[in-house]
């Protein structure tokens, strides 16, 4: 069953789970900023991976589970965004689709690890976006 890590602190995370579930994915929700803990954990429960937000102990915690692929979600911090791309990259996930709502974004999420860049106002049309890079794991 292919694996997908999502990195989004706000509600878009409840809809790239639940539809990537849909298409039959193994999901885990990247939880390394403390201030988003506890909402984190009430949505997903054991379904969050929980890691100091430390880039050498998100990487150790990636590395191990063997995700195919990531999305994240770009907030209010986009260094946070740009370094979380770098440590899943470093830790051998080989397809991260970043979700951006500033296009002039793309180049630099680009150079630190993604291979997707999406620009989008909304989760629906982002996740529309997203689903382009995601059916061939599904079938896999």
């Amino acid at each position: 069953m292919p694996k997908v890590l999502v990195s989004a602190l706000g509600s878009e995370s409840l809809t790239y789970v639940r539809r990537c579930r849909l298409l039959g994915m193994s999901v885990k929700v990247l939880d390394c900023f403390e201030s988003h803990h506890k909402q984190l954990s009430q949505w997903f429960g054991d379904d969050v991976l929980h890691v100091v937000g430390r880039r050498l102990d998100v990487r150790s915690a990636v590395e191990g589970e063997g995700f195919h692929a990531a999305i994240v979600q770009e907030n209010d911090d986009f260094v946070k965004a740009a370094l979380i791309v770098q440590s899943l990259r470093e830790a051998g996930v080989n397809n991260i689709v970043v979700v951006t709502p500033d296009a002039a974004k793309r180049v630099m999420y680009r150079r630190f690890g993604a291979q997707h860049v999406v620009v989008a106002g909304n989760v629906e049309q982002a996740w529309m976006a997203v689903t382009r890079w995601l059916p061939s794991f599904a079938t896999a």
